[in-house]
């Protein structure tokens, strides 16, 4: 982020129009930053008023994410804006469902994006853990189980809460209970030890509900958290990637985060691209469709914010064309993560199973020219996970895992904000 975007500047642009019946969150960031250089401040310093990182003040006006129900009233008071702030919100978090139109070919039904929404964000509180007291604590991985909260999966469920933008719980005080719950190499999981995808994954939920977490302090968690091991797979980069990027782009982490994915690509007929791992004594290693997915949406995260980078757009750009191009069906996978005990004892083995199709839809939807025909065909499967009727995404196994909602709708959301009116709706039930 330039030192320029930060710098008071007169309001420029009217209001938007509070009574408008539906409202875009960037709309929403529009007016926020409008208010925000109207009253003459940096986002620097409006941040630190408001108690949250500048990251999330970012976030906020480039229309990313909305800023929760607590915060938007903080911001309100702030500005002095008389409740509009907050109405402005409340309508962009609950839109009303838009009648039918042109999609330019993408899959339309009469049920809208924003109804299966709310169902996700209703079944989700529900499966919500309470103590004796009704203090929330978190999720379980498999939600149909009966089975204590994880860390992992309480971060996957605040992320998903704040994607579907519904009000159900109260994410402060859950996230408050999740920062607590560090330690300085991050968050451990269950099995013990480093896990950067723990850790990515709590420090990127509480950025998002904004707790109040520094960009420095969430970085350190991350690069404590990063060893040798996750060097090598592409899975583990990317998704600290991701983190790193939305907290600070420029940070000397971020750039060598980048430096390690674009490493970990292996040759396929003249095309880079990414497969489960990249370590010495592979035999015939093949391209995955998940990674070079998850890597492209990792690394379009970067551009978004910094444009020094051409070698990570040739590699967008080349690995987008093969994904556009693929023919094989998009399905689901294993990876099996083999690391060392933290005691130095043996090793830990763990499963790692990746929603490709959830992944695909996120990267080409931020393709500069939308592959329509190939979006669809990522659809279908992301679909036929779905259960109507319990408002969640679930594996033919009966396994409800938290995860595979979270990369549902983040992937829906992201197609619904790449095409035309109506958003991107599930087939017909």
């Amino acid at each position: 982020m330039s030192n320029a975007y930060d710098q008071p500047t007169s309001a420029g642009a009217g209001p938007v129009d509070t009574d408008a019946v539906t409202v875009t969150t960037e709309e929403v960031g529009q007016e926020l930053r409008r208010l925000r250089k109207a009253a003459g401040e940096t986002q620097a310093e409006t941040a630190k008023i408001i108690g949250v990182a500048r990251a999330n003040l970012t976030q906020w006006e480039t229309g990313k994410y909305l800023p929760s129900p607590d915060n938007a009233q903080q911001l309100d008071d702030h500005f002095r804006a008389a409740n509009a702030l907050v109405s402005l919100v409340d309508t962009a978090r609950s839109p009303h469902d838009r009648p039918a139109g042109p999609t330019g070919g993408l899959i339309d039904t009469s049920r809208s994006l924003a109804h299966v929404f709310r169902r996700v964000g209703d079944s989700l509180a529900g499966y919500l853990i309470r103590d004796d007291q009704g203090r929330p604590l978190g999720w379980r991985h498999k939600l149909q189980l009966d089975t204590p909260p994880t860390t992992l999966s309480t971060a996957y469920g605040l992320c998903a809460m704040v994607v579907v933008g519904e009000p159900y719980i109260d994410l402060h005080r859950l996230a408050g209970n999740l920062y607590e719950l560090r330690s300085e190499l991050g968050w451990q999981a269950r099995s013990g030890g480093r896990r950067p995808e723990t850790t990515a994954a709590a420090v990127d939920a509480l950025s998002r509900v904004g707790i109040g977490m520094s960009a420095d302090e969430g970085l350190g968690y991350l690069e404590s958290s990063l060893d040798a091991f996750s060097r090598t797979r592409p899975y583990l980069l990317s998704t600290v990637l991701q983190v790193a990027t939305r907290l600070r782009p420029e940070a000397p982490l971020t750039t060598r985060l980048i430096d390690d994915l674009l490493a970990t690509r292996l040759d396929f007929q003249g095309s880079l691209l990414w497969t489960e791992k990249n370590e010495e004594g592979l035999v015939a290693p093949e391209a995955s469709v998940a990674h070079t997915a998850r890597a492209v949406v990792a690394l379009r995260e970067v551009l978004h914010s910094r444009d020094d980078r051409h070698d990570v757009r040739e590699a967008i750009d080349d690995a987008t064309q093969w994904l556009i191009e693929r023919t094989h069906p998009d399905d689901g996978m294993y990876e099996e993560l083999i690391r060392p005990r933290p005691d130095g004892v043996g090793s830990t083995r763990i499963i790692i199973r990746h929603f490709t199709p959830a992944w695909i839809v996120q990267a080409l939807a931020g393709a500069p020219h939308l592959p329509v025909d190939r979006l669809n065909r990522a659809l279908l499967p992301l679909w036929e996970r779905y259960e109507a009727g319990l408002g969640l995404w679930t594996w033919g196994s009966g396994d409800v895992p938290i995860w595979l909602t979270l990369d549902a709708v983040t992937a829906l959301r992201a197609a619904a904000l790449a095409v035309a009116t109506p958003p991107v709706s599930p087939p017909g039930e």
